[in-house]
């Protein structure tokens, strides 16, 4: 019996060549790289953690070291003729532990001691690491005559880690501050120069010396210079799509779809280019299941922080207008746009070129999966574990279209929210925490309060069979809420879709503190009602 050859799927390699010598699967970016390093000679790039930055300096570097055999087949090999060969200095800043200004100035030096090595020069006694950076540079560049590069990942591992504990910053701030200006000030001994990281650099006194660095983040022409696109998709990972329609017992187009549900959804730039989460896809392919693996692989400690300290509703990131400037922004408590932003939990949706404002949403099925498990714990007293459970409960129920097992589901998860909660602000407030969580925790694809003519539905879920249009009211009738329903026609938008349209009305009682009355429009015949099971709390 003959024995299919097994695709390659490098989840978590970062490294390009080993990629390319072990035959993985790669996705070809090298076409952008020609393009920015003949348009840029100093780029900094901003994006969501595992989402292919490492492996795109990765590449850089080995184009730099001139290994033509690695780029056999791509893109670039059609501009490049040289392939001369440059020293390369690559810190990847992500191998240090940067809360500890100490031992981040100890990784630093230690890098810097193995290129004096390598290249064979001394910088001699000095007493900052930005001197020493200084000198490994120009020594390197006369000696060998060729100007250097300079790669630069995760630099704000430094910064992130270290945000709030002030004096710990500030000693990072101070190391990282004169190695960064060495970009500019060692300017004729440099061919190329890319620094990386999550978080935006333009409000950071880190760089102050170093303000010739180009920011490509926004830019449209590098939209998908990190991610995957449906093409992209489609040509690189056609035997992984073929795989999970065989074990779904579905087609490939429905995978495809399902695909782009889950891990699409992020947009970069005023080009309406969108692309899926590198990292998720391949887990996906590798494990030959549809599974949540961004949320897995760590959330963002700088998030979760966050959601520690900060009195801030979530119900209301929805339909967020955010202009590139605050986008760019250093976050506070009061404002985690820019951390939701720099993080992946939201995405840009369209751009308004008249406002040059970006209308932000939450990427996909995943991201929405992530954010509730974050929230649970906080907002509705249950662990991310039940909170998971739950949601898969609530995602079955619409998918079979058993709407008293979803009331039932539903009535059990808004139970255990803590009394404090109603407290704290208002029950307004509190109520709208709720639905919300309900939008994240739904997941199939749903659209919490999705902008029409007409109003917003507070609820809108997508299954492959249904379209559910939920309306809740607080303190009034659930006649009132299918009512608004009606009146609205949120329902008009889908008419030709072909799948059937369930129209719900739930009423929400600020006194019970749960929903007690569902009242159920099927596509055909009368509405019938649900009553939910009294709290037991009360």
């Amino acid at each position: 019996m003959m024995i299919k050859k097994k695709v390659k799927y490098p989840v978590g390699w970062q490294s390009f060549e080993r990629i390319r010598t072990a035959g993985a699967v790669y996705v070809d970016k090298t076409g952008f790289i020609a393009q920015l390093i003949d348009e840029q000679r100093y780029a900094f790039l901003s994006r969501p953690r595992r989402f292919g930055k490492s492996l795109l300096l990765s590449t850089i570097e080995a184009y730099f070291q001139g290994k033509k055999e690695l780029f056999e087949g791509l893109e670039i090999s059609q501009y490049e003729e040289k392939w001369e060969s440059y020293p390369v200095f690559h810190f990847d800043m992500s191998c240090s532990e940067a809360n500890n200004p100490d031992k981040l100035e100890g990784y630093l030096r230690n890098q810097i001691h193995d290129y004096e090595e390598i290249y064979n020069i001394s910088v001699g006694d000095c007493r900052s690491v930005g001197e020493a950076f200084g000198r490994l540079i120009e020594k390197v560049s006369i000696s060998t005559r060729k100007g250097c590069v300079i790669l630069v990942d995760e630099y704000d591992k430094g910064i992130q880690e270290t945000i709030d504990d002030k004096p710990a910053l500030e000693l990072n701030q101070q190391l990282l501050r004169p190695f960064f200006s060495q970009l500019k000030s060692q300017d004729k001994y440099i061919k190329f120069a890319m620094v990386t990281g999550v978080a935006r650099f333009k409000h950071y006194t880190l760089f102050s010396g170093a303000n010739n660095l180009e920011d490509i983040s926004f830019m449209k022409d590098y939209s998908a210079i990190c991610g995957v696109t449906v093409d992209e998709l489609k040509e690189y990972f056609s035997e992984g799509i073929a795989s999970l329609a065989e074990d779904y017992e579905d087609t490939e187009d429905n995978i495809i779809n399902r695909l782009l549900q889950k891990y699409d959804g992020y947009r970069f730039s005023r080009a309406d280019v969108h692309v899926c989460n590198p990292f998720s896809l391949l887990r996906a392919f590798t494990n030959n299941a549809l599974g949540e693996y961004w949320v897995t692989s760590g959330t963002s400690k700088v998030f979760i922080d966050f959601l520690k300290r900060a009195n801030y509703d979530f119900s209301k990131i929805n339909g967020i207008w955010a202009s590139e400037k605050r986008l760019s922004s250093l976050y506070d408590d009061n404002d985690p746009v820019p951390l939701l932003y720099q993080t992946g939990y939201l995405t840009i949706e369209k751009y308004n070129r008249d406002l040059e404002v970006y209308l932000l949403k939450i990427p996909n099925g995943e991201v929405r999966g992530a954010l509730f498990e974050d929230l649970a714990p906080m907002y509705l007293g249950i662990s991310s574990t039940d909170g998971a459970q739950k949601a898969r409960q609530l995602r079955s129920c619409l998918i079979r279209c058993d709407l008293e097992g979803f009331v039932k589901t539903l009535d059990s998860l808004i139970a255990k929210v803590p009394y404090p909660i109603f407290e704290k602000d208002s029950k307004e407030n509190a109520y709208h925490l709720i639905v919300y969580c309900l939008c994240l925790a739904v997941g199939v694809d749903n659209r919490c309060e999705e902008p029409m003519a007409d109003g917003r539905p507070d609820l809108v879920a997508f299954t492959d069979k249904y379209i559910y249009i939920i309306e809740f009211k607080l303190d009034q009738s659930a006649e009132s809420a299918l009512k608004q329903i009606d009146e609205n026609n949120y329902a008009r938008p889908y008419f030709a879709d072909g799948r059937a349209i369930y129209r719900i009305g739930a009423s929400f009682s600020s006194e019970s503190r749960n929903i007690n009355r569902w009242l159920i429009q099927p596509p055909s015949g009368n509405p019938y009602e649900i009553l939910a099971t009294p709290n037991p709390k009360m």
